[in-house]
């Protein structure tokens, strides 16, 4: 029975995952493609996902403001504004949380490894420079300490990786399927509404 209800569920998140991913892919503006077929089993080997117990989706209130390096105009140095005391979420100031389930695990692992520019096409960057990010996913270890997290900001498809990990290229439709992974999480705070 239980197996039965397990597969159930994979089959609707799969179905569920195919038909979001198409849709993004054929946008014209979206210069993204599925370019690694990296399993799980391998990426989990790999930092951070080697040191992390948990993974959450968060939304908390931006409250930091973007500095620009004097006389460099194109050069911004990014605050990340993850709310947290010392090396540890703090709660109390964050909107939204969910601890993800392994079959999520999968699937944002999924997106953030395996996706990049299509290298048939031109690399093109849709940024503003409104940079207020509002949701990051978090990789904690077994002591609940924050090991990495991904900072974005959904307005702009700015990002920032605290510890500098490896998750490939953010390309415009990356960054759109992380969107549509935190709304399907039932996330809406900087996605729905602000």
């Amino acid at each position: 029975m239980k197996l039965t209800i397990l597969l159930l569920l994979l089959t609707s998140c799969t179905f569920y995952s195919q038909n979001n991913l198409d849709s993004i892919l054929k946008n014209p503006e979206y210069n993204c493609k599925k370019t690694k077929n990296t399993s799980f089993e391998k990426l989990a080997l790999t930092f951070p996902l080697n040191k992390t117990t948990k993974v959450q989706i968060v939304s908390f209130e931006y409250k930091n403001v973007m500095i620009t390096e004097e006389g460099k105009e194109d050069k911004q140095i990014l605050i990340d504004s993850l709310p947290r005391i010392g090396n540890k979420l703090d709660y109390k100031n964050i909107k939204e949380c969910k601890n993800l389930e392994l079959i999520n695990i999968i699937e944002l692992s999924d997106i953030l490894y395996n996706f990049n520019y299509n290298p048939k096409k031109d690399k093109t960057i849709s940024v503003a420079s409104c940079y207020m990010p509002r949701n990051v996913i978090v990789f904690l270890d077994s002591e609940e300490n924050i090991i990495e997290f991904i900072e974005i900001c959904f307005e702009c498809g700015g990002h920032y990786v605290f510890r500098e990990s490896n998750f490939g290229e953010f390309c415009d439709g990356k960054i759109q399927l992380i969107k549509n992974f935190f709304i399907a999480m039932q996330m809406k705070y900087g996605l729905i509404e602000k």
